[in-house]
């Protein structure tokens, strides 16, 4: 049994799944960071019993290159459509298991970071003390008189005056999308003192105050109630543009936005009217309709927006947790067993280890 493997996998859980597969041929981006082109990946996957990737395309194209043999496809990301033509693998009756999940904690974790330098200044003054002397070219006044530590100044233009926020601590904060990474997200806001408001039609009340002793809400109830909103909806037709004008419309003069998911959740050009009018206090984005930005993409003129280039799953632990996550579950299916994520299910009841 030969696999190919594309991904950035741990050696420990690719020595899980030699007792299956002897031969493991290693190429592309997980191995040299060079994505394989299709044309390449056709020729790499000939012979190949099944086929580990993370960025490479597996197209119909790929899959008809496989000769038949094909067993199983393993996508290490969160949405393996991203790279696997998910019909075309049904078509054939491959399964495709995902790692879902694996960036759950790194989102969640640069949402928060993204929401404190929004609604804290941190980016911007950052950038104002290190590039220009907005701040430190001020001739500030100073009270010799007080002993030990003190303020930068008190000065109506000091930094204390201008740059000071809202604390967590108190808020509510809207979650748009309460799946794997909503969940973490809520669970972070509780430790920061927050209360967690819930939109998310699939799940239920219950659910949502079992594991995080949060609130339904409807979208305009949190849109108008929540102090900070972070969208975690993944891009379906239901989605698509849910957070438009209207929505943006709801939201508290003092309210902040943040976007981690996906850019197609949103109507941009009615945020970026939001944020230039100040309808909004601020936004922090992570994610773009088109990527990567060009130099005269409009929101790099404003003031009360953080950007930063889809760098969200970006952490170095994210290897380590979808190479348990994919050798757990192509275990589980060459046992006979039930993978915990997989792409099309439906194929299941035909196949056979």
């Amino acid at each position: 049994m030969k696999l190919l493997n594309t991904a950035r996998m741990e050696a420990a859980d690719l020595e899980r799944l030699r007792g299956l597969f002897p031969s493991v041929v290693h190429g592309g981006w997980g191995f040299d960071k060079k994505k394989l082109t299709e044309t390449q990946m056709a020729e790499a996957i000939a012979g190949s019993d099944a086929a580990l990737i993370e960025f490479e395309p597996v197209t119909a194209r790929v899959l008809d290159a496989a000769g038949g043999r094909l067993r199983f496809i393993a996508c290490c990301r969160n949405e393996p459509e991203a790279s696997v033509d998910i019909a075309a693998a049904t078509k054939r009756g491959i399964p495709v298991l995902t790692g879902a999940g694996r960036n759950a904690v790194s989102v969640a974790e640069f949402n928060f970071g993204l929401l404190l330098s929004l609604a804290r200044h941190i980016g911007r003054t950052d950038y104002l003390l290190k590039h220009t002397d907005a701040i430190t070219g001020i001739a500030y006044s100073r009270n010799d008189q007080l002993k030990g530590p003190s303020e930068w100044s008190l000065d109506e233009q000091a930094p204390f005056n201008r740059f000071g926020g809202p604390e967590l601590h108190g808020k509510k904060l809207g979650i748009v999308g309460f799946g794997t990474i909503g969940r973490v997200v809520a669970r972070m806001g509780r430790a920061f003192g927050m209360e967690p408001l819930v939109f998310d039609p699939y799940v239920t009340a219950e659910t949502i105050a079992a594991a995080v002793e949060g609130t339904k809400s409807s979208l305009e109830e949190l849109m108008s109630e929540a102090d900070f909103v972070s969208l975690h909806a993944k891009v379906t037709p239901e989605t698509t543009g849910l957070i438009g004008s209207g929505a943006l419309s709801l939201m508290k003069r003092s309210a902040y936005l943040v976007n981690t998911a996906r850019a197609a959740i949103m109507d941009y050009d009615a945020l970026y009217r939001a944020l230039a009018e100040r309808r909004i206090a601020g936004a922090a984005l992570d994610v773009y309709p088109e990527e990567p930005i060009g130099a005269d993409n409009p929101f790099l003129r404003l003031d009360n927006v953080v950007l930063t280039p889809h760098l969200a799953g970006a952490s170095h632990d994210i290897p380590k947790h979808h190479s348990r996550l994919v050798a757990d579950d192509i275990l589980r299916l060459m046992q006979g067993e039930r993978p915990h994520r997989i792409a099309n299910p439906e194929v299941l009841e035909a196949w056979r280890p």
